[in-house]
């Protein structure tokens, strides 16, 4: 398993936790990425149309840039909406798998 799988895993385990949805035992980087964003997009799509305040929330806890989620809320064409903040969501936290990576101990714990 490369780094970048790692990253990936650690950030999916993290938008599992923060969407409350089990995860996938995809392998590589590509294929939970893939897995999670499909999720991701069906989740959003849910929390749009029935509680889209939690959306909010959770998007803030997470740490995702208000200026562009409203950007995306004013700018994009509405089928668009979930998959572009999903895709904001995956880069968010693999950012933080990054950073946490780049300051993990000496053991490797990247989580």
């Amino acid at each position: 398993m490369t780094s970048s799988d790692k990253l990936a895993i650690s950030a999916v385990k993290r938008i599992s936790v923060a969407f409350d949805f089990e995860e996938n035992d995809a392998v590589t980087e590509h294929d939970v990425l893939q897995q999670i964003r499909s999720v991701l997009i069906e989740r959003i799509i849910c929390l749009l149309n029935a509680n889209p305040e939690k959306l909010m929330a959770i998007l803030y806890r997470i740490d995702v840039p208000e200026s562009i989620v409203n950007e995306i809320f004013i700018k994009a064409l509405p089928p668009d909406v979930p998959e572009m903040i999903a895709e904001l969501i995956i880069e968010r936290q693999l950012a933080k798998a990054r950073t946490r990576a780049e300051h993990a101990r000496p053991d490797g714990d990247v989580e």
